[in-house]
């Protein structure tokens, strides 16, 4: 018979794979990048709906792709964690990543405690599917698109020293690596500053909902993570709640950024769960 623990690690590495496929958009030719952003008009929240729209979109997938082709060399500090609904850590993992373009990511253990099924199976799991996922050069942030979501600009907001839009996502198709949610959007830079939703489609029959919000920090003119956070609620176990925090970049061979450790950390309420993000320090 299968343990609790072993369910539970289970049904939360389900939940974090999951919103791993919530993130930015699809890879595109390097050459192609400086055409369609020379290509593009200035962007007026004012303008129609649908328009507006379409405008933001557009910007939103040429910045991501600037930083795509001009990002050669990262490395970050990740902490992995568990913990359950009395704010019990289950495990906790903290590693070293490194990038380098096009396609190699690696990582260097730290220092581990609690539950080492937990750490082998949800943490070094995860870790393995993302060097997969870089060495193939497929993007699990390809999804945010307009053919799997309708999108639409409901306002404006500021977060931390930003100006954002603020859009409404609403999934197209009913998916485990699709969500609906909010996704706060840069005005002068065009990147996605937070996402906050809840997946559209529950990853197994014991997993009544899967909340998340991510946030992300500037560094040296590039948006990174900052923090994920993901809250499980499980059947009969009650909610889980899974975490990667991210401090001190190296981009591109420049000497370490230490993450702020108030930036960006704002309490947000998603359906009935609160994420309140005052606790501690995600890319």
């Amino acid at each position: 018979m299968r343990s609790p623990v072993g369910f539970l690690t289970q049904c939360l590495g389900l939940c974090l794979l999951g919103t791993l496929s919530v993130g930015s958009l699809s890879r595109y030719p390097r050459e192609s990048i400086a055409k369609q952003a020379a290509a593009e008009a200035p962007l007026h929240p004012s303008s129609g709906a649908q328009n507006s729209t379409a405008d933001l979109f557009s910007r939103l997938t040429s910045r991501h792709h600037w930083q795509e082709a001009h990002l050669n060399r990262l490395s970050v500090i990740r902490t992995y964690r568990i913990e359950n609904d009395t704010d019990t850590i289950l495990a906790e993992e903290v590693v070293a990543m490194e990038y380098r373009a096009p396609g190699t990511e690696s990582f260097t253990a730290i220092s581990g405690k609690g539950s080492g099924f937990v750490r082998h199976h949800v943490f070094q799991r995860l870790m393995k599917d993302e060097e997969k996922r870089v060495r193939v050069n497929k993007d699990p942030d390809s999804l945010i698109t307009p053919a799997n979501y309708t999108l639409k600009v409901v306002g404006m907001d500021r977060i931390g020293g930003s100006e954002c839009f603020v859009v409404h996502a609403i999934p197209k198709h009913k998916e485990t690596d699709l969500f609906e949610g909010t996704i706060w959007i840069d005005s002068q830079d065009f990147a996605i500053v937070k996402i906050t939703g809840q997946l559209a489609k529950s990853p197994s029959f014991w997993i009544k909902q899967v909340n998340f919000a991510r946030d992300y920090q500037k560094i040296d003119g590039f948006w990174f993570l900052l923090r994920e956070k993901v809250i499980a609620d499980v059947r009969i176990f009650g909610k889980e709640t899974l975490t990667i925090d991210y401090q001190n970049y190296t981009v591109n061979g420049a000497g370490a950024a230490q993450s702020s450790p108030t930036k960006g950390r704002t309490s947000v309420v998603v359906g009935a769960t609160n994420l309140s993000e005052a606790s501690r320090p995600h890319i």
